[in-house]
């Protein structure tokens, strides 16, 4: 329980650091920051998580797996886009979409805890 409240807040800050970042001009580096450290600790209780997981609902995890890596990799292309000042719409857009994706998918593999 405690691994998946763990993931669960992290997320939820992670996301608030990724909006605060592409979106304000002050401290982005330090948000960007927060993000990355919150990249290892997701990844650490995603896997613990991922174990438990695995016997109850191996494809839906594979598949929730491929989507976290994507939206990271596109949170870290958002985040050198901003820097070089060259960051546009449909990448905020593919960025929140894959956001909420991953977020579904994380609720579905948990039984949709804690709204059910």
């Amino acid at each position: 329980m405690v691994w998946l409240w763990t993931h669960l807040v992290t997320w939820i800050v992670i996301a608030v650091m990724i909006l605060l970042a592409l979106f304000t001009d002050k401290h982005t580096k330090v948000y960007e920051m927060i993000t990355r450290v919150g990249y290892l600790v997701i990844i650490a209780t995603g896997i613990k998580l991922a174990i438990r997981a695995w016997s109850v609902e191996p494809t839906l995890l594979i598949v929730k797996i491929i989507v976290a890596l994507i939206f990271i990799a596109l949170v870290e292309i958002a985040f050198a886009r901003k820097s070089q000042k060259n960051l546009n719409r449909p990448l905020i857009w593919a960025v929140i979409v894959f956001c909420i994706v991953v977020a579904l998918l994380g609720f579905a593999l948990a039984g949709w805890y804690p709204f059910a």
